[in-house]
């Protein structure tokens, strides 16, 4: 049986689907030339299957990991990018890295960036300075968020903390293999992938594809996507070379250089060995990626540097494209579409890979609640219907930065460009999952002071006192529903006694000064939080009562 509406992908040149000895229809060939026909060895099972070894892949890995949920995450390359890609993680992001033990080393890891604060424009490192200046300290959130601040560390660094921590939790991680085809049979994905001259199958309950923007699984699935589309075609050149004569005491966060030879954006590290240089390169005038030969790409950061006998090692080179994009649909049957298979965000704002972590963030917990038999899969449903206007939004807010950096924005336009911590805190779901309340009318976005408890949003942040020690009350949630109630909350605490909760009584449990102001209820009220820390019920404010509410969160009603 295949996925509804979906041609079964072929894996071999008979196009016959595994196990029916009959011809299925033609359909999209995932498989590249390098796989051959090497013979099927062997056919495993997973409960989840991720196909995407990037920055969100690891996460899906990482979040199904922690929740006790066993996966296999298969990446046709060999190991993790090089390329240092996304720069700047925001404070929700890390908040999930929290809630899997990770955010701890990736602070520590971005100890040496901190002092990289110089906004510039240079005709190149070593030259003129065109226009150079600091960019203030970024907000301190301390009052909003466990973490502090944005940081910033290239994603090259980033993911091998999330892998490290995957494979320690459980994950069964395999780079350098391919799916090279995709098909249901008795109500599971079978997936056959390529490792090198082995050809096996992995039938999995269900399928994460964090395969990218240029990954094959979303058009395989025939799943379309809209959107402006490609911006600009870029090119990153990754090279080793010594900065530190030509940067002397600045560190720069963003460095433009325009010059006769050259016009891109200039990275470096914090050990100032390494480099990346970002350029556009035109199709329509003719101009190829392969015209970027060698000693092409050697010329160019030559130029960028300012220094013309530059000694340079070149890493890698690859071609991207500044797009914006989002599916019609993030799901197909029991395949999901997490990150850029899912929504291409425009890079003005930094918004992208935290997307799409929040994406696989979102459904881990999910995906273990109908794996354990606690939620309907209808459950699985809410994927798409919460992270996909979430995405949208998202994709908007980086396309109008993107048209003020340009000076092409309204002055309409530019005030509807939201701050940063608004866009990647204050967004909210509606969903099956989420008992609403009367007037529910939230905008779009809230700034995260103005979070107050109310159903579809983030848990308001507090520092509270347990055991001697400090937390933030977000250490609570992860994988359980959490039922936040009063000292007093023994009526709550009979209430919530067989269902599949965990209740924390504030003021006997733990201590968190100003809890039920600022969840919104009165001082013997109570809150229901789903595992990744959103909000789904309150009491007083709704006409269900808790086992009703706990019911909806999951879908069961």
């Amino acid at each position: 049986m295949l996925l509804p509406g979906v041609p079964s992908l072929y894996v071999d040149s008979l196009r016959l689907s595994k196990g029916s000895g009959q011809p299925v229809p033609a359909g999209v060939d995932i498989r590249s030339s390098a796989c051959g026909h090497a013979a099927l060895v062997r056919d495993e099972y997973t409960p989840v299957l991720i196909i995407g070894g990037g920055s969100v892949g690891l996460s899906a890995a990482l979040f199904l990991s922690s929740q006790g949920v066993p996966s296999v995450l298969v990446e046709r390359h060999d190991t993790i990018s090089v390329h240092p890609r996304a720069w700047g993680w925001y404070p929700r992001t890390l908040e999930l890295f929290r809630q899997a033990g990770i955010a701890d080393a990736v602070l520590a890891a971005s100890e040496g960036f901190a002092g990289h604060n110089l906004n510039g424009k240079v005709e190149s490192l070593a030259g003129k300075e065109i226009v150079v200046s600091v960019i203030p300290e970024p907000d301190e959130v301390g009052g909003v968020s466990p973490i502090p601040r944005i940081i910033s560390l290239p994603q090259d660094r980033v993911e091998p903390i999330i892998r490290d921590r995957a494979v320690e939790l459980g994950a069964d991680l395999r780079f350098g293999t391919e799916v090279t085809g995709l098909e249901t049979q008795d109500g599971r994905t079978v997936a056959t992938v390529v490792n090198g001259g082995e050809k096996y199958t992995i039938s999995a309950k269900y399928v994460i594809a964090a395969d990218g923007t240029r990954g094959r699984i979303r058009e395989s699935l025939g799943i379309e996507r809209g959107g402006r589309g490609v911006m600009r075609h870029q090119i990153s050149i990754l090279f080793h070379a010594d900065l530190a004569p030509a940067l002397g005491e600045r560190r720069f966060a963003v460095c433009q250089v325009e010059n006769p030879e050259v016009s891109g954006v200039l990275g470096h590290d914090d050990t100032l060995l390494q480099g990346t240089l970002i350029s556009t390169f035109h199709p329509e005038r003719g101009e190829r990626p392969e015209d970027f030969t060698p000693e092409r790409c050697v010329h160019l950061v030559r130029a960028a540097v300012g220094v013309p006998d530059l000694a340079v090692e070149l890493r890698d080179v690859l071609t991207w494209e500044m797009a914006s994009f989002g599916a019609e649909t993030y799901a197909r049957g029991n395949v999901f579409l997490a990150g850029d298979a899912a929504h291409v965000i425009p890079p003005v704002g930094g918004y992208g890979a935290g997307t799409g972590i929040q994406d696989v963030h979102n459904l881990a917990w999910k995906l273990r609640a109908v794996l354990a038999g606690h939620a309907s899969e209808r459950l699985l449903e809410t994927y798409d219907a919460e992270r996909r206007p979430v995405a949208a939004a998202t994709i908007q807010q980086a396309e109008l930065r993107l048209a003020a950096r340009a000076g092409f924005a309204t002055p309409e336009q530019q005030a509807m460009v939201l701050d940063t911590m608004s866009v990647t805190f204050g967004y909210h779901y509606s969903s099956a999952s989420i008992c609403p309340e009367k007037a529910d009318d939230l905008p779009t976005f809230v700034h995260p002071t103005e979070l107050t408890g109310r159903p579809g949003t983030r848990a308001p942040h507090l520092w509270a006192r347990r055991d001697g020690a400090t937390i933030s009350i977000l250490d609570l949630f992860g994988t359980e529903a959490v039922l936040l109630c009063g000292p007093d909350g023994e009526d709550w605490r009979g209430a919530a006694e067989d269902l599949p909760l965990r209740v924390h009584r504030i003021g006997r449990d733990l201590e968190a000064d100003g809890w039920p102001e600022a969840y919104g209820v009165p001082y013997d009220g109570a809150v229901l939080v789903r595992p990744d820390g959103f909000v789904c019920w309150r009491s007083g404010s709704s006409e269900l009562g808790l086992a009703e509410a706990l019911d909806r969160m999951m879908c069961r009603s």
